[in-house]
């Protein structure tokens, strides 16, 4: 393995300096340092790196079939950028090439800098953010617990995501031009949280949206104007903008492009829509690369890099990977900061590996692309091959079949009350396609997680507690099967102020009909008493104390349970 002449010479040098002021142990602890001590954190070989990055953009671009979109990487070594190129098309239309100065959407990776806008104006002491957002938009309604900047930068506010709530109206994201304004009256017009601030982790969009009109509201400058003067330009990030008017032209941009499927036709799908904070960067990777070598030499100041790393803290002291716009990990014993990205057609990620200064940029404008498969092979490549770490492997045990359908069934999320089935496939208990492995009576591995099962004073398994690798605790709760007697108490048409959604239930040949103008209209599933599914929502009634039918909760991603009462009759 490579060190670098600097690092192993400084070693040296201090070694030999101090050989005479301890003894022989010391120096025996200097070999060790000299031999070991750097093995994890050196710089690695720049044309080893060169190579790699080669060689797993090749194989990249190979499974990529023509015509196709494809993606720009960046490499860069201690600050310097030794590797970008790029393969697939930019514009498909007309046969324009990626380069590796096209110009992508960033997607989520843009999170960090509107983190890092917050950081400079607390360093100016125009805000802290352990600040209440209503300090700074009063528009947003008192949840009766403090709700901070932090808390939102760590997406743990308990915000509903905007886009999931504007879903329930029949045209959400894409389907129409959505701006700040809209974002910030939808956000403004939900009257619960799906958790208290601070309780959990639930990735919400909604808090940067929030936050980039904080640092318009204190800066007084267009956050675009904010982020040109006070981080493009002094980093030389000249290709660099925010997408705060989807319609201006953009020399040298890439259109996005999705398709259905491994084999349908690619079609254009660009982000129509002038929202920003939680994304709307136009960058490159030649840029992002200049902006992970700031973080990585610290010359905007230490301070600055330290408060973006700083882990969130939930109320009950557990630290989660997510910290101000970065997520703070490992990568195969290796310390691991970035973020990755997906908006319209684009997907993107962005790594860095700050014991080896190394940084991998992957920008991609085909949603069919995999940045994160892309970027890991050419750490891999870069950093490999890496040391084996010692696994342990739980011993699994034989159950009958009998003793395995006792777990069959329906399993209700306690929290978000998705619905899970667990069934028998072949003598293996599978949980959503995913396999429980056996390790006792009880006791199951799921992955790497260890799911437990509670029976209750019957003897039945009645409570599945799966111990996530993050601390955290997932309660799933059993649900008898169910067929409902009567649909139509279930039909009607049902509205949501905070949504601004009319939901019409219609019963058709036997089943309940959702329809939601003027796009969706698919059939409920009925999962467990009283409660239905269906294109990724989950539907739930409440009824009065006479068991008559009064209200329909909807649940889906990023929005747990939004309320729906009788509609009046029109």
């Amino acid at each position: 393995m490579f060190f670098s002449e600097v690092k192993g010479n400084r070693t040296l040098t201090t070694c030999h300096r101090l050989r005479f002021m301890f003894t022989n142990p010391f120096r025996i602890l200097c070999i060790i340092l000299i031999v070991f001590g750097f093995s994890v954190a050196q710089i690695p070989d720049k044309q080893k790196v060169v190579a790699g990055a080669e060689r797993a953009l090749e194989r990249a671009a190979k499974t990529n079939s023509m015509p196709a979109p494809g993606c720009a990487v960046g490499v860069s070594v201690n600050g310097e950028s030794v590797f970008e190129k790029a393969f697939g098309l930019a514009e498909m239309e007309h046969n324009v090439p990626n380069t590796a100065q096209t110009i992508f959407e960033s997607g989520s990776v843009a999170k960090q800098f509107t983190a890092a806008a917050l950081v400079l104006l607390q360093q100016e002491g125009k805000l802290s953010i352990d600040d209440p957002v209503r300090k700074y938009i009063p528009e947003l309604p008192d949840y009766g617990t403090p709700l901070t900047i932090r808390h939102m930068l760590n997406h743990t506010a308990g915000l509903r995501d905007w886009g999931s709530v504007m879903e329930l109206t029949g045209a959400g994201r894409g389907d129409r031009v959505i701006t700040q304004d809209i974002a910030l009256d939808v956000i403004a017009r939900q009257k619960a949280l799906d958790f208290a601030p601070g309780a959990e982790y639930s990735y919400s969009n909604s808090g940067y949206n929030l936050a980039a009109i904080i640092v318009e509201r204190v800066s007084k400058q267009k956050f675009a104007d904010f982020l040109k003067e006070r981080i493009f330009k002094p980093l030389g990030m000249n290709h660099s903008s925010i997408r705060d008017d989807y319609r201006r032209l953009v020399p040298g941009r890439a259109q996005g492009y999705s398709r259905s499927g491994a084999n349908g036709p690619w079609m254009l799908n660009m982000p129509i829509m002038n929202v920003y904070g939680n994304g709307g960067i136009l960058t490159t990777v030649g840029d992002w690369l200049k902006w992970n070598a700031m973080l990585d030499s610290r010359s905007m100041g230490a301070p600055l890099v330290e408060a973006l790393e700083t882990q969130g803290v939930l109320n009950d002291g557990r630290k989660i990977t997510y910290a101000l716009g970065l997520v703070v990990d490992s990568y195969k014993g290796i310390r691991q900061i970035g973020h990755n990205g997906a908006t319209a057609g684009y997907v993107t990620a962005l790594g860095r590996y700050p014991d080896q200064k190394l940084s991998v940029a992957v920008l991609c404008n085909g949603s069919a692309m995999d940045p994160n498969e892309l970027l890991e092979s050419i750490v891999d490549e870069s950093l490999g091959p890496f040391p084996s770490s010692p696994v342990q492997t739980p011993t699994f045990v034989k159950l009958s079949e009998d003793q395995l359908m006792k777990f069959v069934g329906t399993w209700r999320n306690e929290k978000t009350r998705n619905p899970n089935q667990i069934i028998l496939d072949n003598g293996e208990l599978k949980i959503n396609g995913g396999s429980l492995k056996p390790i006792s009576e009880d006791a199951f591995m799921l992955g790497e997680r260890k799911a437990k099962f509670i029976s209750n004073k019957d003897g039945l398994a009645s409570v599945m507690e799966i111990a996530n690798t993050d601390g955290s605790m997932t309660r799933l709760l059993f649900e008898r099967e169910w067929k409902p007697t009567d649909l139509n108490e279930f039909a009607g048409d049902w509205y949501s102020e905070e949504a601004q959604s009319r939901i019409s239930i219609a019963i058709e040949n036997g089943s309940a009909i959702l329809n939601l103008r003027p796009v969706l209209h698919f059939q409920l599933r009925p999962v467990y008493r009283d409660a239905f599914s269906g294109q990724g929502f989950t539907l739930w009634f409440t009824r009065d104390p006479s068991g008559k039918i009064t209200q329909l909760h909807v649940g889906g991603p990023r929005m747990r349970d939004m309320l729906f009462t009788r509609a009046l009759s029109r």
